[in-house]
C-alpha cells in the first residue's frame, strides 16, 4: 500500500518539479582535435565539456546543480534541489558555415520538492524522486567568426526508479516517459573563437501519455565558454 499512496502522492498533487531539464551540450565542431568548456547558469549551475575525438566523432559531459533547501512555510515553492550527470558520444560533420551533429548518451539524477501531498493529508513535505536518462541529440545550424547559432532536438527518455521522503521510501514501476526537449543555442566569439559568451532558451513536452512526476517546461541560461585545439586552419577557411 506504501507505494501505491506514495506514487498517487507524486501524481495528483504535485507543483513544484522533480525533474528539471539541463540545457543542451551543442559542441558545434568544425575539426578534430577541440576542447570546448562552459559555465552556464539558469534553472541552476550547469557546466558542459566536450572534445572532438576525430574530424567526425565527439564526446562530451554535463553536469547541472541547484540546492535551495532552506525551507520558507510563506513559499513552499522555494524549495528545490536537483542534480543530473551524464555523458555522450556523437558524430558530426561541418560543410563550410553549416553543421550537423547527433548525440547520444545516459545519465543519472534526482530533484526535490515541498508539497502537500496526499499520503500525509494536508502536511508539506518534502520528496525526492532518483532518475535515469537516456537522450538521442541530432542538431543543426551555422558557425561563423562572430556568430555560431544551433537548433537543438533532444528526445529523452525519462525513467523514475525510486521516490522518497521523511517517513517512505519506494521502488516505482511506471514505465519510461519520453520527452521531446528541442531548444536554440547561440554564441557569441571573440578572442578569435577561442572564448564565446552563451545564450539558450529551451522547452520540454511530454510525447508519452500519464506522466507522472512534474517538470519544469522553460529553461534559460547564459554563461561564458572557451575552446582550444582544433586545426590551425579553422579561422582562415570561417572567414
Amino acid at each position: 500500500m506504501t507505494k501505491v499512496y506514495l506514487l498517487a502522492l507524486v501524481v495528483v498533487t504535485a507543483c513544484a518539479p522533480v525533474y528539471v531539464p539541463n540545457v543542451r551540450n551543442s559542441p558545434m565542431f568544425t575539426k578534430g582535435g577541440e576542447f570546448q568548456a562552459s559555465v552556464q547558469v539558469g534553472n541552476g549551475l550547469e557546466t558542459q565539456a566536450s572534445f572532438s575525438v576525430t574530424d567526425h566523432f565527439g564526446v562530451m559531459t554535463n553536469f547541472s546543480f541547484l540546492d535551495r533547501t532552506r525551507f520558507n512555510p510563506d513559499n513552499q515553492n522555494d524549495y528545490h534541489r536537483h542534480t543530473l550527470m551524464e555523458g555522450g558520444v556523437g558524430y558530426f560533420n561541418n560543410e563550410g558555415p553549416r553543421f550537423f551533429e547527433v548525440f547520444a548518451g545516459y545519465g543519472r539524477g534526482e530533484g526535490s520538492s515541498v508539497d502537500e501531498y496526499i499520503f500525509f493529508g494536508s502536511q508539506s513535505t518534502a520528496a525526492t524522486g532518483k532518475y535515469e536518462r537516456y537522450f538521442v541529440q541530432p542538431a543543426f545550424g551555422i558557425t561563423n567568426k562572430e556568430v555560431d547559432v544551433s537548433f537543438v532536438s533532444r528526445f529523452s527518455l525519462v525513467d523514475f526508479y525510486a521516490f522518497s521522503n521523511e517517513l517512505a521510501s519506494t521502488a516505482i514501476n511506471e514505465k519510461p516517459k519520453v520527452l521531446f526537449e528541442p531548444a536554440v543555442v547561440g554564441r557569441a566569439n571573440f578572442a578569435k573563437k577561442h572564448m564565446f559568451i552563451l545564450f539558450q532558451g529551451g522547452v520540454s513536452f511530454g510525447m508519452s501519455q500519464n506522466i507522472y512526476f512534474d517538470r519544469r517546461a522553460f529553461q534559460f541560461s547564459t554563461g561564458i565558454g572557451l575552446r582550444l585545439g582544433g586545426k590551425k586552419d579553422l579561422i582562415k577557411r570561417i572567414d
